[in-house]
């Protein structure tokens, strides 16, 4: 297996360096954590599949700002201004502590061209991109946890043993969903959801192959998420993560609604994945009026139920981007604290997990064959990275620093303080 996608992380796995594409490249095959005692242990055989991804940027993006001093931010309270200052704070002591305890890149050589060679692959196949606009037929599967027979109201990815270059692949033991939701009747582990909340950015981003259509409003995501049946699909003891873009908005729908009424779950921890280049900054100034560096991962269960074996600590996960709307796969760090033999359903997924469901209207999107390359298969392949040597490396961190720091004194003589 090739190098670990966690770089580095501290000693009370508060803090990781992880390699996005390759977080999602281990995720396409099973871990021990996955297998229940006196089962056999994962295949380590096959080979291992590249992702191939954006060129890792060098520099930070450059973001328009308000020309006009008359510009007025969207009213936030008081204590969400507070929350995002702390957010700010424990974003610039992670990459602190990391241009400090590790001196090597902030990320993994990428592959970004496809190679001429098409791709061998025995996996099972698919339709690429196919939606489930009528019923679809299954093969017999005969890994454990079989998925549900298609009906009028969902259908599975429907599998065969074609296999074309272009054709998305299944990775072992993986559930692909599609259409409406489907009533299941088994329960998970885990439940991921990254739902496609509104946002202008992403409809202007609508030509990009990574492009989503985002949700209307505010009414029809509340309507969405309210009619997923999360507390029958839960274990007593499982763990519910949902990604939230920086809007306070969405975090007190989820937070003062959602999540208490709906889902009948209470917040637990909440891990902050920041964007970086490939030296080590904010991809974005932490002091932007429109954009935020960083994404959070809020992250719940059942009220009362027990915690585990020392819970879920809050967590600051720093990785290079790829392209637009590709987040880590961040199975490796929920497998520290879900149990052995768990389960995971992964809902509003583009990529597939092993092991895991996956529901969504684009759920095998990124599992065609144009996205990956075999292992061996190293042409058009960049090395991406800090360049010079140890000290110009911690040069540029150190002014990364610098400028974090002004960036939240700014913002701090900014707050509306209680009247």
């Amino acid at each position: 297996m090739p190098e670990s996608s966690i770089l580095w992380q501290n000693e009370a796995k508060t803090v990781v360096l992880l390699d996005l594409p390759r977080s999602i490249e281990e995720a396409q095959y099973l871990s021990d954590k996955q297998m229940l005692p006196g089962h056999e242990p994962p295949d380590t055989t096959a080979p291992f599949r590249r992702l191939i991804c954006s060129p890792a940027p060098e520099q930070p993006f450059v973001t328009p700002e308000p020309k006009s001093s008359d510009y007025a931010q969207p009213a936030i309270s008081p204590a969400a201004q507070i929350a995002e200052l702390m957010t700010m704070a424990s974003v610039k002591s992670a990459l602190d502590e990391i241009s400090t305890s590790y001196q090597g890149p902030w990320c993994l050589p990428r592959l970004t061209s496809k190679p001429p060679a098409p791709v061998e692959s025995k996996q099972i196949a698919t339709q690429p991109e196919e939606t489930a606009a009528s019923p679809k037929s299954t093969s017999t599967p005969t890994e454990p946890n079989p998925p549900p027979k298609a009906t009028e109201d969902h259908s599975m990815i429907p599998t065969n043993q074609v296999d074309t270059p272009d054709s998305p692949y299944t990775p072992p033991n993986s559930h692909p969903l599609t259409g409406p939701f489907p009533p299941l009747s088994q329960t998970f582990s885990l439940i991921l959801l990254d739902p496609p909340w509104p946002n202008r950015s992403a409809k202007r981003k609508r030509s990009s192959p990574a492009a989503y259509t985002p949700l209307p409003s505010l009414s029809s995501t509340h309507s969405l998420l309210s009619s997923f049946q999360v507390t029958t699909l839960l274990s007593p003891d499982g763990l519910v993560a949902v990604w939230v873009t920086n809007s306070p908005r969405f975090t007190t729908l989820l937070l003062n609604d959602i999540f208490p009424y709906n889902w009948g779950i209470e917040l637990v921890a909440e891990w902050t994945w920041v964007k970086v280049t490939s030296r080590g900054e904010p991809i974005v100034s932490l002091g932007s009026q429109w954009r935020k560096p960083y994404e959070r991962l809020l992250i719940a269960r059942k009220k009362g139920a027990c915690a585990g074996a020392g819970g879920v600590k809050n967590k600051v996960i720093v990785s290079v981007p790829d392209i637009h709307s590709r987040k880590p796969n961040l199975k490796r760090l929920f497998e520290e604290v879900l149990p052995r033999g768990y389960t995971a359903l992964e809902m509003f997924a583009r990529n597939l997990t092993a092991g895991w469901w996956g529901w969504g209207d684009e759920v095998v999107k990124f599992q065609g064959g144009k996205y990956w390359a075999q292992e061996e298969v190293v042409e058009g392949e960049e090395v991406v990275g800090p360049e010079g040597d140890l000290q110009e490396n911690r040069e540029e961190k150190t002014a990364g620093s610098a400028r974090l720091e002004e960036d939240i004194a700014g913002n701090l003589s900014q707050i509306v303080q209680p009247g």
